[in-house]
């Protein structure tokens, strides 16, 4: 796991999110368990239902990860939505 290519992966996503006002981060990466976990930050965002569903965004963050670091990674999103 290249996880430079995994955090540009997830700041072309947030900067995706930021224009509805919420963010993404990255929270953490195993390597040996080929993990990645981010957090959906949504304070201030006026409208919850506005930022991408939770299906969209696990998409959205896959294929940005797999464009930029392919592999067969297991991806947990801490999303206050759900």
């Amino acid at each position: 796991m290249n996880v430079d290519e995994v955090r540009a992966a997830v700041a072309e996503v947030a900067d995706l999110l930021r224009l509805d006002g919420a963010d993404l981060e990255l929270v953490a990466t195993d390597e040996r368990r080929d993990r990645i976990d981010v957090r959906l930050l949504l304070d201030g965002v006026d409208c919850d239902e506005c930022v991408l569903a939770p299906d969209q965004l696990r998409d959205a963050i896959e294929r940005a990860v797999q464009r930029r670091a392919p592999g067969d990674y297991e991806f947990r999103i801490d999303d206050p939505r759900s």
